[in-house]
């Protein structure tokens, strides 16, 4: 039995499947994963040396160049990226395609624990692989405050938005580590008979945490950082050291000063000129950008007393979005500072979803309105119902096989929509032809469907075979693109499905409908329509066609020249240049970061001073909606690990206005910036980057590497 005699003589399973195919299609639209472009795994891994205190020269000889040639040796390995800078290094480890990553780190940690020779004052060496993190929002509070009040509002913050579920991964910057500071007197030692040591190793084994820290100064400072250890100076002052002969207990607070400070290091972050500590939230694995986003919006509405931002139905249905809320609304103590949401990275992926969607419903308008007038409302009807679940099975496709909605993705929706409609046009249309010639309607639902069954599979394999050259594509490229083919393979191969089982069903109600109408109600007024269009549209362009197509056969040689002539045309602007070609198009940002590093050893005002002078110059741009100014510190906006801190680097972030509230596009408006600041030569590399959440990079990139450093600066300039 063929698909259409089954779905004909069965309309109940097959209108069952519909409706699976319908609830199923619209839970897993609701609930599928959106981003921007498709999450490619970099293949990669990255190596941390730490060695503080050292210049980028003694990391690079004792250090960088033996983690080098160790893990040089591993065979997956395909290409090393070493940066090294004051007191730090990061090799990027780059592996062959198909490599079991996680096996192959393992082999990097091997070859790295191999090396003996290392410096003793260093680090741990870190190996982390490297994950596709996609920064989507940034959380700043910010304030003329004391930095002990900042820090502790921003703790309460991040365990805040670390306890709701789907909250992505989260970068705080901008403030420093808490540190108990003991200051050991050594005239207390001597008459004790007691060495420094005594103290360090009466703390340790009390916190159980951290090793003792390093001597500081004559006295002997001895610093333990808490990172996050609940115990404060009262605390460690009444740490016993050891038991007197009295039996009394001679305790820390009898040997040394206990102070609770901050660390040491250099490390400001600004926003808007106030002093400001951030938190950025990355989405991780398979977690969804624009609700992380949505998340965000509402806790810190929720902490400002401020309206719920979401849609009225998130309260009844308990979404994460009202959690939050709810959890800032909970927290009865008021922020010392104000809290703000920027650089949204989601509002553009958003955004450029809700475009794709809008222009899908628009076309699906466009195809009913053309349906009417080339068939009857039934046959429309019910063509509009089979292109509606040949889009929620795919949907529901997409889903089971992890494909997300994507720009990409939505691209393959839309390009497939008119061949979805095709396929139902071809079915329904030749049913009615043969209704027409006097068969019934369950005889030409069955005998018009398996008369176009396999011109229409036909059709759909040949799109699936040029397509399909996509799935061939290797690295990166490949990855990002795989999806599409993937989305118009399910897409096809539902709407066979559904115009040639579902529909054949539905057909046989509406011919029978037809039948039996009585020209009454909304059909009658369809019927007087169609009579209508028949003698004022359909058989006027029938006649015209007509004559074209008897012209176009006796003059068949004059056709084809002027076929193939237009053919000749589109190649040659293409040939020619006035048909540009961009592999992937630049898309305007409304997020701009900035990367400074300074010469090694420059001091923390002056880069402070060179780095302001970038903020403000962005600040004077009326297209500029804020500024972030992060300095000791920065973090990679692709994977959202921390780089390596030091006074003379600096992270600037910009936000700008929505695309639509300015004439300028945001390269434009980096120039101006740039031509704003001034000379930067006392800079040693500055990057400007657009954030949009897709793959980036320069249009041509060149690379000159050697062993002397003086040469390679000489090449560049």
């Amino acid at each position: 039995m063929s698909l259409p005699s089954f779905g004909a003589r069965r309309p109940v399973p097959a209108n069952l499947l519909m409706l699976a195919l319908i609830i199923g299609g619209i839970y897993a639209g609701l609930n599928m994963r959106r981003e921007f472009f498709p999450e490619i795994d970099p293949e990669a891994a990255r190596v941390e040396l730490i060695y503080p205190g050292a210049t980028p020269r003694e990391i690079e000889e004792s250090m960088a160049r033996k983690v080098e040639d160790a893990v040089g040796s591993v065979q997956e390995v395909r290409r090393i990226e070493t940066t090294v800078s004051e007191g730090a290094g990061i090799l990027v480890v780059k592996f062959d395609e198909g490599t079991d990553i996680p096996e192959a780190i393992e082999d990097v940690e091997r070859a790295i624990e191999r090396l003996s020779d290392l410096p003793d004052d260093a680090e741990r060496i870190r190996v982390v692989e490297f994950e596709p993190n996609l920064p989507v929002i940034i959380l700043t509070l910010h304030g003329d405050v004391d930095e002990r009040v900042l820090k502790s509002a921003m703790r309460t913050i991040i365990d805040d938005l670390e306890s709701l579920r789907g909250m992505g991964s989260l970068q705080v910057s901008g403030l420093r580590d808490y540190e108990l500071r003991v200051a050991v007197e050594p005239e207390r030692l001597v008459e004790n008979g007691l060495p420094i040591t005594a103290v360090a190793d009466a703390i340790r084994a009390w916190t159980l945490e951290l090793p003792s820290g390093s001597l500081r100064g004559a006295g002997g400072n001895v610093n333990v950082r808490t990172m996050g250890v609940a115990e404060r100076a009262e605390a460690i002052r009444s740490i016993v050291v050891r038991a007197r002969p009295d039996g009394s207990m001679l305790k820390v607070d009898d040997l040394a000063t206990v102070t609770d400070d901050f660390v040491d290091v250099d490390l400001e972050e600004w926003f808007e000129g106030q002093p400001a500590s951030s938190a950025t939230i990355f989405k991780t694995g398979t977690q969804d950008a624009v609700a992380i986003a949505r998340m965000a919006y509402a806790y810190v509405a929720g902490r400002q007393n401020e309206g719920f931002p979401g849609p009225v139905w998130a309260e009844w249905m308990g979404t994460a979005e009202w959690e939050a809320y709810e959890l800032g609304l909970s927290r009865p103590e008021p922020l010392p500072a104000d809290l703000v949401a920027h650089n949204d990275l989601s509002r553009f992926i958003q955004g450029r979803l809700e475009l794709l969607s809008r222009n899908a419903l628009q076309g699906a308008g466009l195809v009913f309105l053309a349906l009417l007038l080339a068939l009857n409302l039934r046959v429309a009807f019910w063509v509009m119902v089979g292109l509606f679940t040949a889009i929620c099975g795919t949907l529901l496709a997409m889903t089971a096989l992890g494909v997300t909605l994507n720009l990409l993705t939505m691209f393959g929706l839309l390009v497939t929509l008119g061949m979805l409609t095709d396929d139902a046009i071809v079915v329904s249309e030749n049913i009615t032809a043969r209704k027409d010639l006097g068969e019934t309607p369950q005889t030409a639902a069955i005998r018009g469907g398996e008369q176009v069954f396999w011109p229409v599979v036909g059709t759909v394999l040949t799109t699936i075979v040029a397509f399909l050259p996509l799935t061939f594509i290797s690295g990166n490229i490949g990855k990002l693109l795989g999806a599409l083919p993937m989305v118009v393979f399910c897409a096809l191969a539902i709407s066979v499905l559904e115009s040639m089982l579902i529909l054949p069903s539905h057909m046989v109600h509406a011919l029978r409908g037809m039948l039996q109408s009585r020209g009454g109600g909304i059909f009658g007024v369809a019927d007087r329509f169609a009579a209508w269009r028949d003698r004022r549209i359909v058989f006027p362009a029938t006649e015209i066609y007509g004559r074209v197509a008897r012209r176009s056969v006796q003059y068949r040689w004059i056709a084809a020249s002027i076929a193939l002539s237009l053919l000749a045309i589109s190649f040659g602007m293409y040939a020619g240049g006035r048909v540009p070609f961009v592999f992937l198009p630049t898309e305007d940002s409304e997020n701009v970061v900035v990367d400074l590093r300074m010469p090694p050893g420059t001091e923390l005002a002056e880069t402070r001073r060179v780095a302001s002078r970038i903020e403000a110059a962005a600040r004077a741009q009326s297209e500029v909606d804020f500024t972030s100014l992060a300095i000791g510190s920065s973090f990679d906006v692709n994977t959202g690990l921390e780089n390596p801190g030091s006074s003379a680097i600096a992270q600037i972030f910009f936000e700008l206005s929505p695309i639509e509230r300015r004439d300028r596009a945001s390269s434009e408006i980096i120039d101006a910036i740039r031509r704003k600041a001034g000379d930067l030569s006392e800079v040693e590399q500055i990057s400007w980057r657009e954030i949009d959440g897709g793959p980036g990079g320069s249009d041509i990139t060149f690379e000159i590497s050697g062993e002397d450093d003086i040469a390679i600066d000489a090449a560049v300039v």
